[in-house]
């Protein structure tokens, strides 16, 4: 990760979390690393992530930190970040000499993702997408599927050699979201042929984990995908 924010990193446990996740977390702090906005109350927080999906680094600036998000697929998307809801988060976005203004306000136990892409050769564009989850099984695993290709349609995940539909009909600037089994199973994007899907590479899911695919435009015609365990940061009061 950039020298310019340095933090340990947990894992995002079970997302349980919905009214709990802050007491899961209220004894701890963390020393290292910039802060973007303060943590939200021991109840009733929110969250809020920033991910890079531009072939450059992105810099998100707020009121009292500034991060550096690297552009490799190990460090692009963020961790989670506990924050107030109801609270305005300003700030801005940076790629090169673009820049984008940042103003959010979130509601309780609402997870907000904010994804940084390019647009031509030298702009910036933020999506936000917002998810207030409805359903927790610990012995399911969660998979989200977050479009930020313009020109996918109807994204769908597939999984396994049958390309069976998992998740389907995301349109544009909108995330889908499903409960599976966690078994390892080969997972696919596909925005118009599921045969013709590009590779989500997560490979074992597990129980009671939360899993993050996103979908962007790479070229021409092309699709890139980015797939992760979701992540939260220690609690910092």
């Amino acid at each position: 990760m950039s020298p310019v924010m340095t933090r340990r990193h947990r894992r995002l446990t079970g997302l349980a979390l919905l009214a709990v996740a802050a007491a899961l977390q209220g004894g701890a702090t963390d020393a290292a690393g910039d802060q973007l906005y303060p943590s939200g109350p021991p109840n009733g927080v929110a969250y809020i992530r920033f991910v890079n999906l531009a072939p450059r680094e992105v810099t998100i600036v707020s009121p009292s930190a500034k991060i550096a998000i690297p552009a490799d697929d190990q460090h692009r998307v963020g961790q989670f970040d506990a924050v107030t809801p109801g609270v305005a988060l300003t700030g801005s976005a940076k790629l090169g000499e673009a820049s984008k203004p940042i103003d959010l306000k979130l509601v309780p136990n609402e997870f907000v993702t904010v994804v940084a892409t390019a647009e031509g050769a030298n702009g910036l564009t933020l999506t936000v997408f917002r998810d207030v989850p409805t359903e927790f099984n610990a012995l399911k695993s969660s998979l989200a599927l977050f479009n930020v290709d313009k020109g996918c349609a109807q994204a769908q995940l597939v999984a396994g050699g049958s390309h069976m539909s998992v998740i389907a009909g995301v349109a544009p600037g909108a995330v889908g979201r499903r409960m599976v089994n966690p078994v390892k199973a080969e997972l696919g994007v596909a925005c118009s042929d599921p045969a013709q899907a590009t590779p989500a590479k997560l490979g074992q899911l597990a129980a009671g984990e939360r899993y993050s695919v996103f979908v962007a435009a790479a070229g021409a015609s092309g699709h890139e995908v980015v797939a992760q365990r979701d992540e939260q940061a220690l609690f910092r009061p």
